[in-house]
């Protein structure tokens, strides 16, 4: 969020009051970079207030949470009051690709953000508010793992596009 574009794009929704989410995923890092060292606001929720903007920051690890916020958003919206900035705090599990072997972040930051697993949090909720077992979870995990392996063996087995295709859908074509 400290590249250009992104304000030109929030000055642009909040000219044109367009009924936009824009949702920033912040994981704290910025690829190597701690974020809070990458900044001269960390907290990126606040700049929609230079746009005239509405600005929230919710708990991305709380699946609840962020639907919440996200409904109230897609409400200003709808009732024309044009966009919202919603930051997301969330963290990521491993590293930024896989040229990232992760050695920047301290082992006690990765198991204080591990026991905080949205994924886990929801299904610990689902549980206990009777709305799904374990067992019914543990099935859909199954059906997402075998759907999963699906897609990979697909796409391992398709062949390989032809040169030509390359700048297909790139341009108009007659």
């Amino acid at each position: 969020c400290n590249i250009g574009q992104f304000y030109e794009c929030l000055n642009m929704a909040a000219l044109w009051k367009l009924p936009i989410l824009f949702v920033v995923e912040n994981n704290k890092w910025a690829i190597g970079m701690d974020h809070n060292r990458a900044t001269s606001d960390p907290e990126i929720w606040r700049k929609a207030a230079a746009f005239g903007m509405a600005g929230e920051e919710v708990d991305g690890m709380d699946v609840l949470a962020v639907r919440g916020a996200a409904q109230r958003a897609i409400e200003r919206a709808r009732a024309g009051e044009g966009p919202t900035l919603l930051e997301c705090l969330t963290y990521r599990f491993r590293g930024h690709s896989l040229a990232d072997p992760d050695e920047l972040r301290a082992e006690a930051e990765k198991e204080f953000w591990a026991q905080r697993d949205p994924i886990k949090r929801l299904a610990a909720h689902l549980i206990e508010q009777k709305l799904a077992s374990a067992e019914e979870l543990k099935a859909i995990d199954k059906e997402i793992d075998a759907e999963v392996a699906d897609c990979v063996e697909f796409a391992l087995a398709a062949p390989e596009p032809k040169p030509e295709e390359l700048t297909r859908y790139i341009w108009a074509e007659d």
